[in-house]
């Protein structure tokens, strides 16, 4: 877990006012993958009318991602299946209780889930750790090509979706050292494709020496902070998907739900994105974007991009503060 703010000014005529954006990953990737995402947040907030919009950002690895993973390593590596999605879900939510966000004030400091792809469905269970859904400690959610669509596409797979659920598990990922790993992978989709900063990112953040409990054999050399089978247990989530469907059709009505899709679709079909919108069973949304030029990795390919759409927002609109003053 780690806590953004900027270097200078972070309270820069609010007395500490501002949105607290808590921040969910996707399969395979860690807390920091956001950093450029972040960067390009606070680039935009410049307070040119005295004040901030976004007081913090908080970014968390899933309980088997990132630094989660290498903590929870001798376990995880005996059974993958001890966490799940909920425990993601969890996470955002005992954060929330914590007092960690503190000074925190309802009416001055709403909170703002955003989630990517598997994150997205991590942020939306969060929520079920509220209840009612009338009183939800959100102001608004940001779903970022959630791995979500209705029921009637649970067997309809993507040629894309297929090969990489098919090809995680056996994924090279060992390597001599950093550079050689750096190498390799920049000359393949779907790094090669990505902003440099997310990859700059990626590699200080997602390699880790070896030997670990994975491969306890090998002495020297890196592989990967997030364990192939860490990720691969994400495509075996789609209970936990229809979960999160089920809870968007509650809480929609309740506060503002935003959605982000790549304009590209690869990993999800459009008409699969689409089914996501379904107002018969409560799932309407305040705003639907498409980031033109990118896939599914959003967060990977355009950060400068998806800030800028995340700003918007976060500005559109009843501010994240009325909205709080409103519940």
């Amino acid at each position: 877990m780690k806590r953004y703010t900027r270097k200078i000014g972070s309270e820069k005529g609010t007395g500490g006012a501002g949105v607290i954006l808590l921040l969910g990953h996707g399969a395979g990737f860690s807390k920091e993958t956001w950093e450029p995402t972040i960067e390009d947040l606070f680039k935009l907030d410049s307070g040119e009318r005295g004040t901030y919009t976004i007081r913090e950002a908080w970014a968390l690895d899933c309980q088997n991602h990132g630094d989660g993973c290498t903590l929870n390593e001798a376990i995880l590596c005996q059974d993958q299946s001890i966490v799940n999605i909920w425990d993601y879900g969890d996470a955002f939510a005992t954060l929330v209780n914590s007092g960690l966000l503190r000074p925190f004030d309802r009416g001055r400091n709403p909170i703002v889930l955003c989630g990517h792809s598997a994150g997205a469905v991590g942020v939306t269970l969060a929520t079920e750790f509220f209840n009612p859904p009338s009183r939800l400690p959100f102001s608004r959610i940001i779903l970022i090509d959630p791995a979500m669509t209705s029921k009637a596409f649970d067997d309809k797979e993507s040629d894309i979706y297929q090969f990489v659920k098919s090809t995680t598990p056996t994924r090279k990922d060992t390597w001599k050292s950093v550079d050689v790993a750096a190498a390799w992978l920049k000359a393949r989709l779907p790094w090669a494709a990505w902003d440099e900063r997310v990859f700059d990112v990626y590699v200080a953040h997602g390699l880790r020496a070896l030997p670990t409990a994975y491969y306890p054999e090998k002495p020297s050399g890196v592989t990967l902070t997030t364990h192939r089978l860490a990720e691969n247990i994400a495509f075996e989530g789609k209970q936990y998907a229809s979960n999160a469907l089920n809870r968007l059709n509650q809480i929609c009505v309740h506060l503002p739900v935003h959605l982000i899709f790549g304009g590209k679709n690869d990993l999800f079909e459009k008409d699969a994105q689409d089914s996501l919108i379904d107002p018969k069973e409560g799932r309407v949304f305040a705003s639907v974007t498409r980031i033109d030029g990118v896939g599914h990795l959003v967060v990977q390919e355009a950060p400068t991009q998806l800030a800028a759409a995340i700003f918007e927002v976060l500005t559109s609109g009843p501010s994240p503060v009325e909205l709080m003053s409103k519940l």
